[in-house]
């Protein structure tokens, strides 16, 4: 089975903080989809998968598109590791959502126990295609670089990552192993030493945008795939106007100094013995 997309360079987020009803969700996604967004992202904890298939279907009928003009990502989480069964959650979430595959799953969680048998199902359920590739989340550089010395290179990984946790170190250990790497928690929120930053203002009024967009455009040009996401359409919209500029080197260089080592989801509270 062949899958032919492109790879986004923008991806919805279907996460916590999305909406998880019909409507809302579709309110959302249609304007993602509208404005040039056809990558989305879910997960079993998210409890979004069966709604999000239901709206893709719904945007593909009203913008005539297809499966193959989308990009679907769900992921493994911590519970099905340990159970195991890792295909068979797999085809029930496919058949849920009412696809034929995943454009890419990724391991939520990287529990050290279950790590090796889960990921050798997923490369057993891509051979069966099910998934055209695979991943990791929530992976710092000691991580990535134990993962390669058992010749394990993923072709995503998903972090954290913001301007106050720009994880240099990973992205360049990305680069250099051709790994693409999604970033959640784009904005931090809007913590408020990024609403209230001085630099990012100045660089607003530079470009003639809002400060969550200078952030955006940050994460695009320091060579990542940011996941966003929102309740209001008005707000999608806005966080897709960002591909009418690009940050100079400065610029970036300005965004990237904000840098504090601040995370908002600790790995060692979600994943014990990370």
């Amino acid at each position: 089975m062949e899958h032919k997309h492109k790879t986004p360079n923008i991806i919805f987020g279907s996460g916590v903080s999305s909406p998880k009803g019909y409507e809302n969700l579709l309110a959302v996604a249609q304007e993602a989809v509208q404005n040039g967004c056809r990558g989305f992202d879910t997960a079993p904890s998210y409890k979004t998968e069966v709604v999000l298939g239901k709206v893709i279907r719904e945007c593909m009928l009203q913008n005539n598109l297809s499966r193959k003009d989308f990009f679907i990502q769900s992921k493994v989480d911590g519970w099905q590791m340990q159970e195991g069964h890792i295909s068979k959650y797999i085809t029930t979430a496919l058949n849920e959502m009412e696809i034929e595959y995943f454009d890419s799953l990724l391991v939520h969680w990287p529990m050290q126990e279950y790590f090796d048998k889960t990921w050798e199902s997923l490369l057993q359920i891509q051979k069966e295609g099910k998934v055209k590739d695979i991943g990791i989340c929530n992976v710092r550089l000691r991580h990535l670089k134990a993962f390669a010395d058992k010749g394990i290179l993923p072709k995503y990984i998903q972090i954290e990552r913001h301007p106050l946790m720009i994880f240099e170190k990973e992205i360049e250990f990305c680069k250099a192993n051709n790994i693409i790497v999604q970033v959640y928690s784009p904005l931090c929120k809007m913590h408020p030493h990024l609403k209230e930053s001085q630099k990012l203002k100045m660089l607003a009024e530079k470009y003639n945008k809002n400060i969550g967009q200078i952030i955006l455009r940050w994460q695009i040009d320091t060579g990542v795939v940011p996941v966003f996401t929102s309740t209001k359409p008005e707000r999608v919209k806005s966080n897709l106007d960002i591909f009418d500029f690009i940050l100079s080197e400065e610029d970036i260089a300005i965004v990237s100094s904000l840098n504090e080592n601040y995370k908002l989801c600790l790995e060692s509270i979600a994943c014990p013995g990370f």
